[in-house]
């Protein structure tokens, strides 16, 4: 039998060959050559005596020297190469047929009485199949699996579109820093793609802007917040009230801390809708969105110190207001009028006790409601100072509710045009 046979080369040369059988393959060393070769034997027949039909390990050797990519299986021989490449879809969409007979080894020498006659055909189909474009083609693919090419170029393409979403992100990121609307996204998208910059087909509308950015803005707060803590800098909390125009309460959260122990500044903090307007309402959204940014009560009892809003009587009322409920709960904070409400209430109490204004006022009002009302009358006011050379400026509402600094706008552009 097969199994005999080889059992016999291997005890008769010791020193070059050895044999290890096991259920399902033989392994042959050629220690001369440093090579293994491995004989796939499944399903061999013992009681097949015909030990003339196969060669003899040593033609096997030589022939597997030459051929490397050989394999046999059921007395019957294949190409690895084509049995691992011909499952691939990629080789049919190539245009590249590989035989059946190669990849599922079934390949044998044929049917002629005389032995020469089949050894000499089996080594044609050998050098036919050699030479062929298939196998070429099957030894090129297993070269570049070797080779992790594959791997390699996925890794650049995966570089190339982290480099893509990078540009985004940054593009993105300008149209937050300097205030620009969402549509502006798209729009820098195509001008960068016409300078010849890659930015991908992806992530490219105003949505994407929209994520983009509010992704960005919660990984800022959260290292914001993480430096805070780690510093162990001491923080104030300053909020305000305003009204959409959807008719929501919302409040504005502001801190001011130091970054990496350096000096105080002030940072946005959260947009935070309100149910009611009554302190215990706004106190619990104030700690829920502090606890939610990072803050946790440990750190809130040691660092709080300040609270900053202004006057109305539900943030700084002295029995039940917002401040005095915090001040409760965190001893260490100290509640301030804002600055800048106290300066607007000043300036409003003056202007009532100066009724020489109120002509001002009303005349300035008498201008803003003809010309902020009205398309048409602001072109004719354009054209008309274009034509007298002089400077057209927009008068804004003056001395109204707030701020003082729309005020002194409208207040200076009267006074340069008159």
């Amino acid at each position: 039998s097969i199994n005999d046979f080889f059992l016999k080369v291997a005890k008769a040369k010791p020193n070059s060959i050895k044999f290890l059988r096991s259920d399902n393959e033989q392994i042959i060393h050629d220690l001369t050559s440093k090579q293994t070769e491995i004989i796939q034997a499944d399903d061999v027949n013992t009681n097949n005596t015909d030990a003339e039909s196969t060669n003899c390990v040593t033609q096997w050797i030589e022939k597997k020297s030459r051929y490397p990519w050989l394999f046999c299986s059921k007395q019957k021989i294949g190409c690895e190469y084509c049995k691992e490449i011909g499952t691939l879809k990629t080789v049919k969409k190539r245009g590249v047929e590989i035989s059946k007979e190669w990849s599922m080894c079934t390949v044998n020498e044929g049917n002629h009485l005389k032995k020469q006659t089949r050894l000499a055909n089996l080594r044609n189909k050998v050098k036919k199949h050699s030479d062929s474009f298939a196998h070429q083609h099957a030894y090129e693919i297993k070269k570049e699996k070797e080779s992790e090419k594959i791997v390699k170029n996925f890794e650049a393409k995966l570089h190339k579109n982290y480099v893509n979403t990078e540009y985004i992100f940054r593009t993105a990121y300008y149209i937050a820093k300097n205030n620009r609307p969402f549509d502006d996204h798209f729009k820098l998208i195509e001008l960068q793609k016409a300078n010849g910059i890659s930015l991908g087909s992806i992530l490219h509308s105003r949505y994407s802007a929209t994520a983009i950015i509010d992704h960005i803005a919660t990984k800022m707060r959260e290292q914001l917040v993480k430096n805070i803590i780690d510093c162990g800098a001491k923080l104030s909390v300053l909020i305000d009230e305003s009204t959409t125009l959807s008719s929501k309460t919302s409040m504005v959260v502001y801190i001011k801390s130091a970054i990496s122990n350096d000096e105080p500044i002030f940072m946005f903090l959260d947009l935070v809708e309100l149910d009611n307007q009554l302190a215990v309402n706004i106190v619990d959204k104030l700690l829920a969105c502090l606890h939610k940014c990072g803050f946790d009560e440990t750190f809130l009892q040691k660092n709080w110190v300040s609270f900053v809003s202004d006057g109305a009587s539900v943030l700084l009322g002295k029995k039940n207001g917002v401040a005095k409920r915090l001040k409760d709960k965190y001893p260490l904070i100290f509640s301030w009028h804002c600055m800048n409400h106290r300066l607007e209430l000043a300036v409003n109490d003056s202007v009532k006790d100066v009724t020489a204004t109120n002509h001002f006022k009303a005349f300035l009002d008498s201008l803003y409601a003809l010309y902020n009302r009205s398309p048409k009358n602001q072109n004719e006011l354009k054209t008309i100072c274009i034509e007298l050379d002089m400077i057209f400026l927009k008068v804004g509402r003056v001395l109204d509710v707030r701020w003082v600094a729309s005020s002194y706008r409208a207040v200076q552009a009267i006074w340069k045009i008159f």
